[in-house]
């Protein structure tokens, strides 16, 4: 009787269960189909079969399992296409997180060495203990000069055999402390510091087909991407080669498979409404000095934000071009959580002009120029990139071009030097009748090229900018300025190999005797 009694109840739990499991909507394997990589977030594009479980004939329950750097307000839920199924509710909350193979094992190698990590600590305890025992020892009295021997020794013995297990389980605990901190730059490489997820339940309605397909998206991260740019000068074939890669990262927990991979260059604009439109008021002006009310402060803070979201919008590349960023393709990709890889955009060669740049008034040095001349306009954002010439690495430094024309710069060259000497500074008032004073300023400037190789030269000097009308200046260059404007003097020579060329350039100042003038930077 009994035992029916128990077949009664696993009976009836087993029914229950049975009724829960078609009740209670399962949690469904979903598949990551598309991921935007931005430059510190990404948007993924996820798929999720939806099967028949409802708890009535016009009713379903779909669960999915958000990674937990996902952002949940960003959730966008599609229905199956051509389908009048309609989503109806979204409940979203946070669980405990539930690793992956790779990650699970991370963590149980991480909570094995910090286990062991503490049971190396409690026997350090003990044997400190140990040791404090056998130095009190040393206060002990003894009867005999044998027995003192016979302590003594045994105080040594014991003391030297503490001291070298604790020198041993030092080092043994510097080893497992580095291993904990790499176990856990690893775990944080590859899963983050989260520990919660997201739950999502999809309540729809209307006519379930079989393996029909519900999309969703949402905002996602703990991952990026940069450019790394590489920009070669060839100036004997007037050309630059310039190749674009990108390293991109993940730390999701979740390895992406075979998903369709881009790459956006700009985050996208998050803000959904647009800022209130402020009150234009026209009105005399009050000579009152009032503070700006906190109303009046968050107009302007507002203003200033649209104006910001709009320039931001404005400056997009010219690649793939959506709405408020650009993306390309890398097609279909598998990144496992907690890898860098690096991908190729594009290579392609620049035609250039060089010449050598120099600005002796501020420093002898000149600098490779390359001006380029694209076909089409280009958008390359900010990113790190690496100067060669002729397969020589000159350094790093940002790179970033937007439109056909630009100047890029290789360095400085040790075999042309541009020198800048005062060959006169007077002063004085040299027109006493008419009440004035003056200033003449000479200079000399000495360009060599110590290279086996004849170069081109631009040579920049800046133009004086009076700011008073009565303040009257004249030049005199020889030989003149090639191009001129209101900021600076340009020469443009051609100077052979080991060979050298002068300038000659003067500013003569007039001005009224009693003006103080700031004579600038040039005094």
């Amino acid at each position: 009787m009994f035992l029916n009694k128990q077949k009664r109840l696993c009976v009836m739990a087993l029914s229950f269960i049975f009724i829960c499991l078609l009740i209670v909507p399962r949690v469904s394997l979903a598949t990551v189909k598309e991921v935007t990589l931005f430059p510190n977030s990404a948007k993924v594009e996820e798929t999720v079969k939806v099967n028949q479980q409802a708890a009535n004939a016009n009713k379903n329950q779909v669960i999915v399992i958000l990674p937990p750097q996902a952002d949940p307000e960003s959730l966008v839920v599609s229905p199956p296409s051509a389908t009048r199924v309609r989503v109806d509710d979204l409940q979203i909350k946070p669980v405990t997180r539930v690793d992956e193979n790779r990650i699970a094992g991370l963590r149980a190698q991480l909570t094995k060495s910090q286990n062991e990590k503490k049971e190396m600590q409690a026997r350090l305890k003990a044997l400190d203990v140990q040791l404090q025992f056998w130095q009190a020892q040393t206060k002990a009295k003894t009867k005999t000069l044998a027995e003192a021997d016979l302590l003594a020794s045994a105080i040594g013995r014991n003391s030297r055999k503490i001291y070298s297990e604790k020198n041993a389980i030092e080092t043994e605990l510097e080893k497992i402390d580095k291993q904990i901190k790499e176990l856990q730059d690893n775990l944080n490489q590859a899963a983050g510091k989260i520990e919660k997820a997201w739950e999502v339940t999809i309540t729809l309605s209307g006519l379930i087909q079989n393996d029909s397909v519900l999309n969703y998206s949402y905002t996602l991260g703990g991952c990026g991407w940069k450019p790394l740019y590489r920009l070669e000068a060839v100036p004997s074939s007037n050309s630059i080669i310039f190749s674009w890669d990108a390293e991109i990262w993940q730390s999701t927990g979740e390895d992406w498979k075979l998903a369709q991979i881009n790459l956006a260059t700009l985050q996208p604009v998050r803000t959904i409404a647009p800022q209130k439109l402020p009150q234009w008021i026209i009105k005399p002006k009050t000579a009152v000095i009032y503070k700006a009310s906190r109303k009046a402060r968050s107009a302007l803070a507002a203003l200033e934000t649209a104006e910001a979201d709009e320039a931001s919008v404005e400056s997009a590349p010219m690649e793939t071009i959506n709405t408020t960023y650009s993306v390309w393709s890398l097609g279909r990709k598998t990144m496992m959580a907690g890898s860098r890889q690096r991908f190729k955009i594009k290579e392609e060669t620049w035609p250039a002009q060089f010449l050598f740049l120099a600005r002796p008034s501020l420093s002898p040095q000149t600098f490779l120029q390359a001006q380029i001349k694209l076909p089409k306009p280009v958008e390359i954002p900010s990113g790190q990139a690496t100067f060669v010439i002729d397969g020589a690495m000159i350094g790093k430094r940002e790179f970033a071009l937007a439109g056909t024309e630009s100047d890029i710069y290789f360095g400085n060259s040790p075999f042309i030097t541009v020198s800048m000497s005062t060959t006169a500074d007077k002063s004085g008032v040299a027109i006493i009748f008419q009440n004035k004073q003056t200033r003449q300023w000479q200079w000399l400037i000495e360009a060599k090229n110590a290279g086996n190789t004849p170069i081109k030269l631009r040579i920049e000097e800046p133009v004086p900018e009076p700011r008073d009308e009565r303040i009257k200046l004249t030049f005199k260059h020889n030989p003149e300025p090639s191009e001129k404007d209101t900021t600076k003097f340009v020469w443009l020579v051609d100077l052979p190999a080991l060979q050298k060329k002068s300038i000659e350039t003067g500013v003569e100042l007039t001005a009224p005797k009693d003006m103080d003038i700031d004579f600038g930077w040039r005094r």
